[in-house]
């Protein structure tokens, strides 16, 4: 059996029609979201419409986080917009309450067995929801995450797939980002776990990057922290 694991969606549905599409094709029935479904880009209704319509089990990420801290208060949605740009505004537009109430069932984190392993998932780290686990974090970091009791953990927010030895049998794991890879390539990254033999491996899926950008184009041309992933994809 396959299982894949999904990432930092952003807003961006054309990427993630495109992944889960594959995913249909490869006949992987299962599939787990390590959060940040929403923010960045324009259409997290979709997005949240295709994880509820394909049966994607999903935790919350720190972008849901803040997502709902723009309801409750003025100055976090200005602050925020500043940061994410027009994508804040464009959320309570679409966001509909089936929505919203599907972001606020989520979990931080999901505990899984599968053939005997125990796998961890969490968004940035166990300890922390918006820790940017790097590759080249401090050793501290290493050693804390080493201690929890698991084979595999796996993470997100970074938008860097991942594979890193931790100890001789245990390992820590990162799809990458679907809606906003930031590894200097192009196409949506994610993961799947071969359960026969225990085995991750990541993927790149293209899609038409012309969608995104025109949108890009239309709210936030000037905000280079939106822009500048997709200026080189084609």
């Amino acid at each position: 059996m396959k299982i894949a694991f999904i990432s930092d969606i952003h807003g961006n549905s054309t990427a993630l029609n495109s992944v889960l599409k594959e995913i249909k094709k490869l006949q992987i029935k299962k599939i787990y979201c390590l959060g940040d479904i929403v923010n960045y880009y324009y259409e997290p209704h979709k997005c949240i419409d295709l994880l509820i319509k394909n049966n994607v089990i999903s935790i919350k990420g720190n972008h849901e986080k803040i997502l709902f801290e723009t309801y409750k208060n003025k100055s976090k949605f200005n602050k925020y917009s500043k940061l994410y740009g027009n994508s804040i505004k464009i959320n309570h537009k679409k966001l509909k309450e089936k929505h919203l109430k599907f972001l606020k069932t989520l979990n931080y984190q999901k505990k899984i067995n599968i053939r005997g392993k125990k796998i961890l998932l969490a968004h940035g780290a166990p300890w922390k929801n918006n820790f940017y686990f790097y590759r080249n974090v401090k050793k501290k970091w290493i050693t804390k995450i080493s201690k929890y009791k698991y084979d595999f953990i796996i993470l997100g927010h970074t938008h860097i797939p991942m594979e890193k030895k931790l100890t001789k049998n245990k390992k820590l794991l990162n799809p990458g980002s679907i809606g906003q890879p930031r590894d200097k390539t192009c196409g949506a990254s994610w993961m799947i776990l071969d359960t026969d033999n225990m085995n991750f491996k990541i993927l790149k899926t293209k899609y038409d990057y012309s969608k995104i950008k025109k949108q890009i184009n239309k709210y936030d041309k000037n905000n280079l922290k939106i822009s500048k992933y997709f200026k080189s994809c084609n």
